[in-house]
C-alpha cells in the first residue's frame, strides 16, 4: 500500500513538472511572437512616417516648380512639377488599391512610386490591411485622403495654368499664386496631423506591447523560480537517498573484494591444475609419439609393411592427440591468465612457416602441398598464442579434407587490418555446416560459445576470434575446395 502511494506521488510530481515546462515554453513562445509583432508594427509605422516625409518633399518640390513655371513659362519646370507630384500620387494609388482589395503588385508599384523602401513594403501593407479600423490609424488614413484630395486640386490647378500658357491666354498670376499657397498651407497642416496621429498611436501601441512583454517576462521568471525551488527540493531528497545507497554500495563493494580474493585463490589453484595436466598428460603423449615414430622408422627398415602401417598410424594419431591436448591447455591458459595478452612484434610469415613444417608429414601422406604465400616482411602484434591455435586448427581441417591437392595459406595487411586466407582444393564444406558456423559466430555470446554438433576445432577458432575481435567468413564449392577468410585488427 505504501509503494502505491509513493508511485501516485511520483506521477503527480512528474505531471506538475511537465505542466510547468509546457507553461514556460508557451510563455516564451508568446513572448517571441509579441516581440516579433512589436518590431513589425514599429517598423511599419516608421516606414509610414518616412513615407510621409517623401510625400511632403514631393509636394513642396512640385509647388516650387509650379510657381517657377508660372513666372517663366519654361516647359522644363512643368515636367519637374509633374515628376515631383508623382510621389504623393504614387502613395495615393497604393492607398486606393489597399482599400479596394486590389492585387499586391499594384499596391507595391504605387508605394515604390512614392519613393518608399522596398524592404518596408510588406510591413506597410500588413499594418494597413489588418489595423486600418484602429482609431489612430483610421484618423491617419483620413488625413492621408485629405492630402491626396489637395494634391489632386493642385494638379488640376497646374493643368489649367499649363493650358493657359500653351494657348497664350492671359491669367491672373497673383490669384493663382494665392490659390497655390492656400493649398500648400492646408496640406502642410494635413501632413502634420497625419504624423501626429500616427506618432501618438505608435507610442500608445508601444506602451501596450511593453506592458504585455513585462507581464510575460514576469510570468516566465516566476515559473522558472517555482521550478527551480521544486528542483532544489528534489535534489536534497535525492541527496539523502544517494547517501543511503552509498552505504549499501559500500557493503556490496566489500563483498566483491572478498569474492575477488576468493577468485584469485581459485585461479591460482586452476593454474596449478593446468600445470599438472601439462606434465601428467603431455609427457606420456610425447613419449608415445616418440616411440611410435621410432617403431615407424624401424618397421620401414625391416620392410614389414603391416607393422609399418600400424606404427605410422599410431605415430600420426599420437601426434594429433598431443597437439590437441597442447591446444586445449593453451586455450585454458588464455582464459585464466589474460585475455588481453600483450607481446612483442613477430613475423607472421615465420609463424605460418612453423605450422607448415608441423603439418608437412601429414600432408605428404595425403599427397597435399602446403603453400605459404605470406609476405616475409609482414609484422604483427596480435596475440601469438591465440593466432597460433587459430591457424593450427584451420590448417588441420584443410589438410584432413584434401587429397591429391594443395592448401594455400597467406596473410596481408590492408586498411588497418591483417587478412588471413586459407584455401584448399578438397571436398568442400556442406552449406548447412557453413550456415551453422556463420550463424553461431554472428549470434555469439561474448563470454562463451557452445561447443557441439560439428566438433571442437572450429568452435575453438570462433571463440578465440571473439577474444581478439576478429571476423571470419567461409566460401566453398563441392569437390572444388573451401576458402576461409579471417580479418583481424591491431597490425603493427
Amino acid at each position: 500500500m505504501k509503494k502505491k502511494y509513493i508511485s501516485i506521488y511520483k506521477n503527480i510530481k512528474e505531471t506538475e513538472s511537465k505542466h510547468l515546462i509546457i507553461t514556460i515554453l508557451f510563455s516564451c513562445a508568446m513572448l517571441i511572437v509579441t516581440n516579433y509583432y512589436t518590431l513589425k508594427t514599429l517598423s511599419a509605422t516608421r516606414a509610414y512616417i518616412s513615407g510621409e516625409s517623401h510625400y511632403s518633399k514631393g509636394h513642396n518640390k512640385a509647388v516650387r516648380n509650379l510657381i517657377t513655371y508660372l513666372f517663366t513659362t519654361e516647359e522644363e519646370y512643368w515636367q519637374l512639377f509633374k515628376k515631383h507630384l508623382s510621389v504623393p500620387q504614387g502613395d495615393e494609388t497604393a492607398r486606393l488599391a489597399m482599400q479596394n482589395g486590389k492585387d499586391i503588385t499594384i499596391i507595391k508599384k504605387g508605394f515604390l512610386a512614392g519613393e518608399n523602401s522596398e524592404d518596408d513594403l510588406n510591413d506597410m501593407i500588413w499594418l494597413f490591411q489588418n489595423f486600418q479600423s484602429l482609431p489612430f490609424l483610421k484618423k491617419s488614413i483620413g488625413e492621408w485622403e485629405n492630402g491626396d484630395r489637395l494634391n489632386r486640386e493642385l494638379y488640376q490647378l497646374g493643368l489649367e495654368i499649363h493650358q493657359q500658357i500653351d494657348n497664350n491666354e492671359s491669367y491672373n498670376s497673383e490669384k493663382i499664386l494665392t490659390d497655390i499657397h492656400a493649398i500648400s498651407n492646408e496640406i502642410s497642416i494635413n501632413q502634420d496631423s497625419f504624423s501626429q496621429s500616427l506618432g501618438d498611436g505608435t507610442r500608445q501601441t508601444k506602451k501596450y506591447l511593453f506592458f504585455i512583454n513585462g507581464l510575460l517576462i514576469m510570468f516566465i521568471i516566476g515559473s522558472i523560480s517555482l521550478y527551480y525551488n521544486g528542483t532544489i527540493k528534489k535534489i536534497l531528497i535525492s541527496k539523502q537517498k544517494l547517501s543511503i545507497q552509498k552505504k549499501h554500495l559500500q557493503n556490496i563493494i566489500n563483498d566483491l573484494e572478498k569474492t575477488k580474493e576468493s577468485l584469485s585463490t581459485e585461479i591460482i589453484q586452476h593454474k596449478k591444475i593446468i600445470g599438472t595436466i601439462s606434465h601428467d598428460i603431455r609427457s606420456p603423449l610425447k613419449y608415445i609419439q616418440l616411440i611410435a615414430k621410432h617403431l615407424s622408422s624401424e618397421t620401414k627398415k625391416k620392410e614389414d609393411p603391416i607393422l609399418h602401417k600400424y606404427a605410422t598410424s599410431i605415430h600420426k594419431s599420437s601426434s594429433q592427440l598431443y597437439q590437441f591436448t597442447k591446444t586445449l591447455i593453451q586455450y585454458s591458459k588464455i582464459y585464466i591468465e589474460d585475455k588481453q595478452y600483450v607481446q612483442k612484434s613477430y613475423s607472421v610469415h615465420n609463424l605460418i612457416e612453423n605450422k607448415k613444417t608441423f603439418f608437412e608429414y601429414i600432408a605428404r601422406n595425403n599427397d597435399v602441398e602446403i603453400i605459404n604465400t605470406t609476405d616475409e616482411n609482414l609484422i604483427s602484434k596480435v596475440n601469438i598464442r591465440i593466432l597460433s591455435i587459430i591457424i593450427h586448427n584451420l590448417l588441420d581441417n584443410a589438410i584432413k579434407n584434401t587429397h591429391n591437392g594443395t592448401v594455400k595459406i597467406g596473410a596481408e595487411a590492408n586498411e588497418g587490418k591483417i587478412i588471413f586466407c586459407i584455401k584448399d582444393t578438397g571436398i568442400g564444406m556442406n552449406q548447412d555446416i557453413i550456415d551453422y558456423y556463420t550463424n553461431l559466430f554472428n549470434n555469439r555470446d561474448p563470454e562463451k560459445l557452445i561447443l557441439s554438433t560439428y566438433g571442437i576445432g572450429l568452435h575453438l577458432v570462433l571463440e578465440l576470434l571473439v577474444i581478439i575481435r576478429g571476423e571470419i567468413s567461409f566460401s566453398s564449392k563441392k569437390n572444388e575446395g573451401t576458402t576461409v577468410m579471417i580479418k583481424l585488427n591491431h597490425i603493427h
